[in-house]
């Protein structure tokens, strides 16, 4: 049985994992971490999750932006690291610390998990991140359907 989150969501399927891929390096203060399973029944779960161990001050504009709640600075992880932007001093009583962000999609074509790590750029050009063709190369060596549609693109 796994578990994955979708906002406040959470969705339990039974299953295989087909890839996990990290963005994560030593002292990266956020980072974001993708699995991609398939359920007995074929349906694919894309589940990502954005990390961080960034935390800001009340007067931080990402404070209000991001929905932050406040927290008693004593119950940071020793791992969390201040805001270069509003610099927050160790010796506030409450800091707003940013949570993980969870996002899941499911689909029973393979098309629509390719699509969904895409990105763009200004110009309106497609690519993949290093992180996510991480995750497609390990789920290409166990599903043949996500081996087709990744390997083989086809362009009109």
């Amino acid at each position: 049985m796994f578990e994955v989150k979708n906002g406040n969501r959470v969705l339990r399927f039974e299953g295989r994992i087909l890839a996990h891929a990290t963005s994560y390096r030593d002292n990266s203060p956020r980072w974001i971490e993708f699995d991609l399973y398939k359920t007995e029944l074929g349906t694919y779960v894309l589940s990502r999750v954005g990390v961080s161990r960034v935390y800001h001050s009340s007067v931080c504009s990402l404070v209000a932006r991001y929905g932050l709640h406040e927290a008693h600075s004593a119950d940071l992880s020793y791992t969390a690291v201040a805001c270069p932007e509003c610099k927050p001093e160790l010796g506030d009583p409450f800091v707003f610390p940013e949570t993980a962000r969870y996002w899941t999609l499911t689909s029973e074509e393979p098309e629509a998990i390719l699509d969904a790590l895409y990105k763009e750029d200004h110009n309106g050009a497609r690519y993949l991140t290093k992180v996510a063709e991480r995750l497609l190369q390990t789920a290409a060596a166990h599903d043949a359907d996500i081996d087709m549609v990744y390997r083989f693109e086809y362009i009109q």
